[in-house]
């Protein structure tokens, strides 16, 4: 060959020319579930850090008198409920994902399923989460309009006893 190697160079090293014998596909099993379990701890641990960084921002806002007027959060509650609902829509079609079959019956058939479905677990895991951040940031600004809105007419009734 070209490069100094010949032919029998091109076996694999291992020997094991496309065979992987039970003790092998058992290590890679375990190295493919911590694969898994580590990329759903990450996005765990990125998502925990998010949420925290957003308590930093909003617990700062709250000590610093910021407020949001009942217009802004009357045009951003109907946008993050949006998005709750749009990501509701995504974990429904996300959970088809683990419905498909493997091409084959063969082993390397059934490893590519297992992955796969390793994938669409840590993506139905990002998505959960997501919503869930999501449908809790619309319900509390539901809430505060709510109670702005509650307050809003208890003032104009006390108003209305005064004059």
């Amino acid at each position: 060959m070209g490069n100094g190697q010949s032919s029998s160079d091109s076996q694999p090293v291992d020997g094991r020319a496309g065979y992987v014998d039970p003790e092998e596909q058992a290590k890679r099993d375990r190295q493919d579930q911590q694969f898994g379990e580590a990329m759903n701890s990450n996005g765990v641990r990125v998502y925990q850090q998010r949420a925290a960084e957003d308590a930093k921002v909003n617990a700062a806002a709250a000590g610093g008198g910021f407020n949001m007027d009942v217009d802004a959060m009357k045009t951003l509650q109907p946008e993050w409920q949006s998005i709750a609902d749009g990501l509701n829509g995504m974990i429904r079609s996300g959970r088809q994902l683990r419905a498909v079959t493997p091409p084959a019956s063969d082993d390397g058939s059934s490893l590519q399923k297992r992955a796969a479905d390793m994938h669409a677990d840590a993506y139905l895991t990002s998505l959960q989460q997501q919503q869930t951040y999501a449908q809790g940031y619309a319900d509390r600004l539901k809430e505060a309009i709510g109670k702005y809105e509650k307050q809003d007419q208890a003032n104009t009734s006390s108003m209305s006893k005064q004059g």
